[in-house]
Order: structure tokens, then C-alpha cells, then sequence
């Protein structure tokens, strides 16, 4: 499938609603997560126990509505099983995005982005990073339509094996409203992907 087709069909997937991936070390609920739990209405899909940095990015984004989604798939299994792939990513991203510092969450809400060069990233937001890479990996193993590893992705576009060279981030496009993570190698986007709404 040629480059631009792929980014077009990933940007089709805003439609489906965050679940699934969580940390792959295990998590705690704090009490103060456990508060934001009750006081915040979660939909039916999230995560059991919530981790801290999926609370967090739940106070700025939402899901896509689920209206949006229906007309995408309707008569269509492949389309509908890869999205029901792509959604199991979803709450990775959400963690991801959770690992953002005050300041960065601060200049995504006033300018729509935040690049962070993959080399500066906090241990906790490279965490957040290669947990969202593995579940992509997993997830979407063997699908046919989108590329089923990042990583590998990135490498054939000249990144380095640790990132070094390559900076990762957050946007918000299409009006503002739909946000993605997206990676960077130099000043053109390498990869992007949607994964809520703002």
C-alpha cells in the first residue's frame, strides 16, 4: 500500500473509542487516582483500574463519538476488524499522552502541539513510548493494511535503533479536534496515528 494511503486510512481511525494495552509493569491506583475514578464519569470501555497517567489525559481529551465510527466499517469485516484493532491501542496512547509535564500539557492546549525530541523524553514518558510501541506491535501484527511496527517503520526512514534522532509527540488537527501521536524525522512527519478528539 503506498505511504500516503496508509496515512489517509490511520487518520480514518479516530473513530473508535480508547481500550485495551495497559503498562506492561504493573500498575497501582494511587488514592488520589482512585477519587479521580469516581468523580469523573468513565465510559463502559475503560480500563478497570485507571493509572494515573490515563486519569490525567481523560481530564483533556475524549473519545471520538461513536456515531463517527459506524458509516466508516458498515458493510465492511476488514475495515471493522482493523478497527477493532487499532482501538485495543488506544489506552496506551492515553497513558502516553498522561506522561506529559505541566508545561507540555500547557503548550499542546495553547498551540495544538508538542514535539519532544525522543533523546530528552523523561524515563516515565519513555515508558509511556515503548509501551504504546509495543501495543501498536501487538495489536496490529499481521494485519495487511497499515504497518504493523513502528519501529521497524522508522528505522527504514533512517531513525537510529534508540530513537536519538527521531522526536515524538502530540498534535491536533483537522479544526483542532483530532489528536494524534505523531513522530518526526527532521521537519516532515514520519508517522502518525489518531487516537481521540479534543
Amino acid at each position: 500500500m503506498p505511504r500516503g494511503s496508509w496515512l489517509i486510512a490511520l487518520l480514518l481511525f479516530a473513530m473508535f473509542p480508547p481500550a485495551g494495552c495497559g503498562r506492561s509493569t504493573a500498575r497501582t491506583t494511587t488514592p488520589k487516582a482512585s477519587k479521580a475514578v469516581t468523580s469523573i464519569p468513565l465510559p463502559e470501555w475503560a480500563p478497570k483500574n485507571p493509572s494515573p497517567e490515563y486519569m490525567r489525559a481523560w481530564k483533556v481529551l475524549k473519545p471520538t463519538p461513536q456515531e463517527a465510527f459506524a458509516e466508516f466499517a458498515k458493510g465492511d469485516p476488514g475495515k471493522a476488524m482493523l478497527l477493532r484493532r487499532v482501538s485495543k491501542t488506544w489506552g496506551a496512547a492515553y497513558e502516553f499522552f498522561g506522561t506529559l509535564t505541566d508545561q507540555q500539557m500547557q503548550r499542546f492546549l495553547s498551540v495544538k502541539e508538542v514535539r519532544m525530541p525522543v533523546k530528552s523524553l523523561t524515563a516515565r514518558q519513555r515508558a509511556g513510548l515503548d509501551n504504546w510501541l509495543e501495543c501498536w506491535r501487538r495489536e496490529m501484527k499481521g494485519n495487511g493494511s497499515v504497518p504493523d511496527d513502528v519501529l521497524v517503520l522508522l528505522l527504514k526512514m533512517g531513525a537510529r535503533r534508540d530513537l536519538s534522532n527521531v522526536d515524538v509527540g502530540f498534535t491536533a488537527q483537522n479544526e483542532g479536534h483530532r489528536v494524534h501521536i505523531i513522530f518526526w524525522r527532521g521537519p516532515e512527519s514520519s508517522f502518525k496515528t489518531d487516537f481521540a478528539n479534543m
